[in-house]
């Protein structure tokens, strides 16, 4: 039965209301801390695309030995490994000092089949084996959508990354800063694109192109700083073997 059929009186701005939907839980918490990631930031975007060709290749090889490896672990790493070159985006402020964090926690935001939206987070992911990040995220999204995450599946983020390339049409998005970090890397989705290619007689090809957006805040760091921090991120999407390689202990002969 519609408002109207029903008689129902409750309006808005002079227009019916078919239902009110009360935020409880996850949704009241993640509208609470977007809330307050805007009003309390001086949150500014940089955007970029990269030539997504070469790490999906690496995702590829990597996968024959690390079953379950997705691009999304392959992001993970990368920008761990480019956080400690660049420690001034993996920090908070506080009372007017840049506090930069001495671990690399990497949050990840899931979209859970209820709609509702978390980030679990992935701890020294800089540090961490690949093998081992695949595992931990997938019992962090088994314990996500179960329910039954712990305090410590869900805190201590330094830096978020927002992957929305499943999606078939977006392209651009810039994610909302999380309160104490510095900034939030968003990922959109690899398509085919045409790019100058000097090797090519036709003098262009098609590769796939990753279109990622960084969200700082402007408190913290510096246009050019971010913008060198999305320059080298986007050098080791496009030649990630020997930088992921040395990144990884278990690739690189050791043990953790």
């Amino acid at each position: 039965m519609s408002v109207r059929e029903s008689g129902a009186t409750d309006t808005v701005n002079g227009v019916p209301v078919a239902r009110r939907i009360p935020l409880r839980g996850i949704q009241r918490v993640v509208a609470n801390r977007t809330l307050a990631g805007i009003q309390s930031t001086a949150h500014v975007s940089a955007m970029a695309e990269v030539d997504a060709e070469p790490i999906l290749a690496h995702a590829r090889e990597l996968r024959e030995t690390i079953p379950g490896l997705t691009l999304t672990h392959l992001l993970i790493k990368t920008v761990a490994v480019c956080l400690r070159r660049h420690p001034r985006l993996n920090a908070t402020i506080e009372e007017q000092t840049v506090i930069e964090y001495a671990e690399v926690n990497v949050a990840v935001a899931l979209a859970l089949p209820s709609d509702d939206l978390l980030a679990v987070v992935i701890k020294r992911a800089d540090e961490l084996r690949l093998a081992d990040m695949v595992t931990r995220l997938q019992t962090l999204q088994q314990r996500a959508e179960a329910g039954a995450l712990s305090k410590d599946d869900v805190h201590g983020a330094t830096f978020t990354l927002s992957n929305y390339g499943v999606l078939r049409h977006v392209i651009w998005a810039t994610p909302v800063l999380t309160p104490g970090q510095a900034a939030v890397l968003g990922i959109g989705r690899a398509a085919p694109r045409m790019v100058v290619d000097k090797a090519n007689p036709n003098g262009w090809s098609v590769r796939r192109l990753l279109p990622i957006s960084l969200t700082y805040d402007h408190r913290i760091v510096n246009g050019v700083p971010a913008g060198r921090f999305l320059d080298d991120l986007a050098e080791l999407l496009q030649n990630p073997g020997e930088p992921l390689a040395l990144s990884d202990p278990e690739r690189h002969g050791k043990r953790q």
